[in-house]
């Protein structure tokens, strides 16, 4: 199953630097590559406002990480929502969070449904 992130790239300062060229909304997954090369999901997380220095924070978690940038913190919950739904990786043990105040939904599941 694919992504639809950039990358993979190394999980350190002077890849982020070099690969998140801007501050922005975005997505990542971290992770690593298994014997075949493909990239393993182990967590996804979002930055509603500087997906760079959200991936600065994780340097030595893990070996690698995919990135995408969105133009909204909205559509990045969505994506993240998403991955985390399509590969549940092990580092994400809740469903992740939407921005305080909001009233975003998920697009696959109804954990944030209001009660009527």
């Amino acid at each position: 199953m694919k992504t639809g992130l950039l990358g993979p790239y190394r999980l350190t300062f002077d890849d982020i630097n070099t690969a998140v060229s801007r501050q922005s909304a975005g997505v990542f997954a971290l992770g690593c590559n298994d014997p075949s090369g493909n990239f393993q999901v182990k967590h996804v997380g979002r930055s509603d406002a500087d997906v760079r220095e959200k991936l600065r924070e994780c340097i030595g978690s893990e070996a690698l990480f995919k990135f995408r940038f969105f133009g909204s913190a909205r559509d990045a919950f969505e994506k993240e929502c998403e991955l985390f739904h399509d590969f549940m990786p092990p580092g994400n043990r809740i469903h992740p969070g939407r921005l305080k105040g909001s009233t975003w939904e998920c697009p696959r599941c109804r954990i944030f449904e209001s009660k009527r």
